[in-house]
């Protein structure tokens, strides 16, 4: 019943549209009028799209510097704060807020980009047709106006043989009677000549009148051809012609208002999605979360940890003194040797090493700018001391809300590591092998280096770089490819303690230089981890 429904009004519309193209034949002017139309239609698809162009051009302008001025802020403020607490806490996650409204607007562009991009081409190919169009109207047009001319030049024919057998029968039949003074001088005719110019006129008249007859029944059906079909067809081909401009132009701009109305409710959501226990992350539920007295109880356990207790009697006598290492809880973890953490592991790779990444693994591999970017100074400094302390789970649910936390905490570990994963011994050894200007053999150079490192060393390299080479894997949705990561463990991973001294008076192209070559020594391993790490 619907489809017949549906059939009934689609006639209906079809029927209504034709009496309209019918309607427009019959007027006078009636083709050219639409072919303005249709042109009028094809520059309003111009100027809407140069509009989004230009609206694209503001919002991505506003998006990106929104996202720049929010980043930048929060490095400026991790490197002034580094222990800020809640306080900083929140105003990092503020600032995210602020990047994420920049990353929806400049995705918003796109969006509103590409709309234009395709009313353009709309214009382009309405623009074409309609000049096929008007090429086939002035051709069959032109064919109508020369039927006319030629129909009007043999009445012209006909009515000038008429008049010259009408003066060959007034002559025969000796009318006028009185010569003229233009025949005055010439002698008379006789009667057969005089029947042979009648005769010769009447023939040629008969002529012209069949002619006339011949070109008016020509121009008849020329007539009949343009005004009954070419002219309903070329209407109905610039109706169908403009019926595309308008359902286009109107599903542009109702594409442009409904993204627009989804840039408007995530900009709301991003702003204020606050639920009632205050855990939403719009701002106000965020600024809820300041606890200034929180923040000075960890200032002053962080104040405790960096100095020692007052000591009110120093000459007390206690019994049974014990070695000041009797009470010596050996959970350190940071700034120790990779051989003493690697004695308490069975694979020999550190319980820190393992935890971290297989939190990133479970939760952040889609996270855009993983290992990039940095995390919150207070939580960082929070996740070391559980592990210092022997926390038994020092990453909780809440530090995944922002997985940078974490790799930065794994990041710290590495910096701190009194002898680098790369030993300094064997610093130079690899800078050479990454210098070797042929792949192959800069791979076989590495592969050599790596097998003759320690054992707790190699482990730990394997187990990371076995991690990073999942992460580049991912790299269409974290956009962490493996140059991005090698910039980033490329100084972190390797150091050459040896030869500080003689470093700090390198001038900065060299150490430019030496970075690059770090960073080309953990890009080559990651790009060739399997024929490096063979399992």
């Amino acid at each position: 019943m619907v489809l017949i429904d549906n059939l009934t009004v689609f006639n209906e519309a079809t029927l209504q549209a034709h009496e309209v193209v019918n309607q427009m034949a019959e007027i006078e002017g009636g083709l050219h009028a639409m072919l303005e139309k249709v042109k009028g239609d094809t520059q309003m698809a111009k100027d809407i799209s140069t509009f989004l162009k230009k609206r694209a051009f503001l919002e991505e302008t506003y998006g990106k510097d929104m996202v720049k001025v929010a980043q930048t802020t929060a490095e400026s403020f991790d490197r002034a704060y580094p222990k800020s607490g809640s306080f900083g806490d929140v105003w990092i996650s503020m600032l995210k807020v602020h990047e994420n409204i920049g990353n929806q607007r400049i995705k918003f562009a796109a969006a509103i980009s590409d709309a234009a991009e395709d009313l353009l081409s709309l214009g382009k190919s309405i623009e074409k047709e309609r000049k096929q169009i008007k090429d086939a109207g002035m051709r069959y047009e032109k064919l109508v106006m020369d039927a006319d001319a030629s129909l009007e030049k043999s009445k012209q024919k006909f009515e000038s043989t008429n008049e010259d057998w009408g003066r060959a029968v007034s002559q025969r039949n000796q009318e006028p009677t009185q010569p003229t003074k233009k025949n005055l001088f010439r002698s008379a005719r006789n009667t057969a000549q005089l029947d042979k110019i009648e005769s010769e006129c009447r023939n040629r008249m008969d002529a012209a009148d069949t002619q006339y007859k011949m070109q008016q029944k020509k121009t008849i059906q020329t007539h009949a051809e343009y005004y009954e079909t070419h002219l309903p067809k070329l209407l109905q081909d610039l109706k169908a012609v403009d019926d595309e401009c308008n359902i286009a132009l109107r599903y542009q701009l109702a594409n442009y208002s409904y993204t627009f109305e989804q840039a408007l409710a995530e900009d709301g959501l991003s702003l204020d999605n606050d639920q009632e226990d205050c855990t939403g992350s719009g701002l106000r539920a965020l600024i809820t979360r300041i606890d200034k007295d929180a923040d000075f109880a960890e200032f002053v356990r962080l104040c405790a940890e960096r100095g020692e207790r007052i000591q009110r009697n120093n000459y007390t006598q206690h019994d049974n003194m014990l070695p000041v290492t009797a009470n010596y809880s050996n959970n350190k973890v940071f700034g120790v040797p990779l051989e003493n953490l690697a004695e308490v592991s069975e694979d020999m790779v550190p319980d820190i090493l393992r935890r971290c990444a297989e939190v990133v693994e479970q939760y952040g591999l889609s996270s855009v700018g993983i290992y990039r970017l940095s995390g919150t100074s207070s939580r960082i400094q929070k996740i070391k001391y559980k592990f210092e302390s022997g926390d038994p789970n020092p990453i909780s649910e809440e530090d995944l809300s922002d997985i940078n936390n974490v790799t930065s905490v794994l990041k710290l570990w590495f910096r701190e590591l009194p002898d680098p994963l790369i030993p300094s011994g064997s610093y130079h050894r690899f800078l050479e092998a990454a210098e070797l200007p042929d792949d192959h053999s800069r791979v076989i150079g590495l592969h050599t280096a790596i097998n003759d490192l320690p054992d707790a060393h190699y482990a730990t390299m394997k187990f990371l770089m076995r991690h990073l080479n999942k992460v580049q894997h991912h790299q269409i949705f974290n956009k962490m490819g493996t140059a991005n990561l090698a910039t980033i463990f490329g100084l972190t991973l390797m150091s050459n303690e040896a030869g500080s001294q003689a470093q700090t008076a390198l001038h900065d192209t060299q150490r430019i230089a030496e970075s690059q070559l770090q960073a080309k020594v953990v890009q080559t391993i990651l790009d060739n981890y399997t024929e490096i790490f063979e399992d």
